[in-house]
């Protein structure tokens, strides 16, 4: 079962919450590092990503140069299936990679609307997506994955896509449960 809402919550870069957030979450039957990886992994998102199915990476930090997973400082565009006729690119730099550790059991991978790839100035509109998820010790997790937006081209996005936006935060977070789940042995409860 996916949970979802579309009340602000805070981002690192945005903590008031802004205007509104799309968000989504779930438990997924697989360790979180499973579920970490093929979130960097971007090659794999036409594989199991209905709403970003295509993610180019346009910029890597030079560490990471001609690596296609992500990397903090990494630059992509993203192509957004908004519905079955729509779509549009979004242009977006990761901010924060947080790995998952024995002593930290919640990782975080973050990206930011690249604001100067889109022209478009920062005070008119940000946009952070945060993806969490978190061990549960047992072989599964939680994963909990939001977007927020703030500044006052936030309201136009609210009018016209908050419901949309709603509705494909949950298909990312079915599509990315099944693709993971798909391989991994059915847990006895």
């Amino acid at each position: 079962m996916v949970e979802s809402s579309s009340a602000p919550r805070a981002t690192p870069h945005i903590p008031s919450g802004g205007l509104f957030s799309s968000y989504a979450a779930c438990t997924i039957n697989v360790p979180a590092s499973k579920v970490f990886d093929a979130i960097l992994d971007t090659p794999s998102w036409p594989q199991w990503n209905t709403f970003v199915p295509s993610a180019t990476v346009t910029k890597q930090p030079q560490a990471q140069e001609g690596d296609s997973r992500l990397a903090v400082g990494t630059c992509m565009t993203f192509k957004v299936s908004m519905t079955s006729t729509v779509s549009t690119i979004s242009k977006e730099v990761i901010s924060i990679i947080e790995n998952i550790t024995p002593e930290n059991r919640v990782g975080r991978i973050c990206w930011s609307l690249d604001n100067s790839g889109m022209l478009t100035p920062s005070f008119m509109i940000r946009a952070e997506r945060v993806n969490e998820i978190e061990d549960n010790g047992d072989g599964t997790c939680e994963y909990r994955t939001w977007e927020t937006f703030a500044g006052p081209a936030a309201r136009f996005v609210k009018w016209k896509y908050e419901q949309t936006l709603q509705e494909r935060f949950e298909d990312w977070v079915r599509d990315l449960k099944e693709f993971v789940e798909k391989d991994a042995p059915v847990r006895q409860t």
